[in-house]
């Protein structure tokens, strides 16, 4: 597996706007990209700095899907959530429940 990371100062005011922009034109998008396999949106308790983690079968399929990505991140950067830091690479530890 293959995961990216991306911690962002989230713009609270445009918050449920961006919201209901994803749902509509770009969650769609990535629920249907080969690969995919989940996406977790983080907010942290004390801040407005939110991470998101996007997890692939492969970097191929991660890399497949970048440039819909960065389409997405520049509609971040214009509603005010600009980003901290980013990560990607393979996923080292994989654990999930027995259940």
């Amino acid at each position: 597996m293959y995961t990216i990371t991306e911690r962002r100062t989230v713009n609270l005011e445009r918050l449920e706007e961006t919201t209901e922009r994803a749902r509509r034109e770009y969650f769609p998008k990535l629920e249907a990209a080969p690969g995919f396999v989940g996406f977790y949106l983080v907010a942290d308790d004390n801040s407005n700095v939110f991470t998101a983690i996007n997890v692939w079968d492969s970097k191929a399929h991660a890399e497949a899907f970048d440039a819909t990505m960065g389409s997405w991140l520049n509609v971040l950067e214009e509603y005010g959530h600009h980003q901290e830091s980013a990560n990607r690479g393979e996923t080292v530890v994989e654990l999930q429940s027995g259940n």
